[in-house]
């Protein structure tokens, strides 16, 4: 599986990072250490490892890469295993390229996020105003979270957020065929120093461009 056909589902994960508003609640250990991480939250830069699997646990894609983002609204997807792919966010679009196809597709970027959590926190409210949360107990030494989108449409059923005692450890979402994406984090750092160019794509040349406009309504699929 390509990265562009599971795009929109990491883009909307990063947003939860990159949007994500720390709330009180009447908190378990899980609802203490998202409020943590969150609370002052200006950058970060991790290592990630993702796996797709199917709903009989089957495997279906391995990668890894690196992460970088600095909010609000930027963020950089580096894929360098089992193939070089980037998605990069400016604030205003993503853009997403393909060195084996040779081809960069460019999104205006509130578009290309559907109705994934971008949209269903960009108006600034709480957290649990979007979603409900539920404290899932410790599980191999993490504290998880539920979170449910509470729109009656969405891309995703579920987002299922591991920490351990310090920092996010996995990102799993879950899709309307019961498939999981799962990312998991290593040498995460946190509000490190970036430079703003990381953010800037310069399309290489000779490469296809196919650049989505912001007032073409998309045909929805059958």
């Amino acid at each position: 599986m390509k990265l562009p056909s599971i795009c929109k589902r990491l883009a909307g994960m990063l947003m939860l990072m990159t949007l994500v508003i720390p709330f009180s609640a009447q908190a378990g250990k899980g609802m203490d250490r998202l409020n943590h991480f969150f609370e002052g939250l200006g950058s970060l830069r991790a290592n990630f490892e993702q796996t797709v699997i199917d709903v009989s646990a089957f495997t279906l894609q391995e990668s890894r890469g690196v992460l970088i983002m600095q909010r609000p609204d930027k963020f950089l997807w580096d894929y360098q295993s089992p193939y070089q792919q980037v998605i990069v966010a400016d604030g205003k679009k993503i853009y997403i390229y393909d060195a084996d196809l040779e081809q960069v597709t460019i999104k205006p970027m509130l578009k290309s996020m559907g109705d994934t959590p971008m949209l269903l926190l960009s108006s600034g409210g709480a957290l649990s105003d979007s979603f409900m949360i539920t404290e899932a107990g410790e599980e191999r030494g993490l504290e998880w979270l539920e979170l449910k989108p509470k729109a009656q449409q969405s891309n995703f059923t579920m987002m299922r957020l591991a920490f351990d005692d310090k920092t996010l450890r996995i990102m799993e979402l879950v899709d309307s065929f019961d498939q999981t994406t799962r990312l998991s984090f290593s040498e995460m750092k946190r509000n490190p120093r970036l430079d703003g160019a990381l953010f800037r794509f310069v399309v290489p040349v000779g490469v296809d461009v196919i650049e989505e406009r912001a007032d073409v309504i998309e045909e929805p699929q059958p």
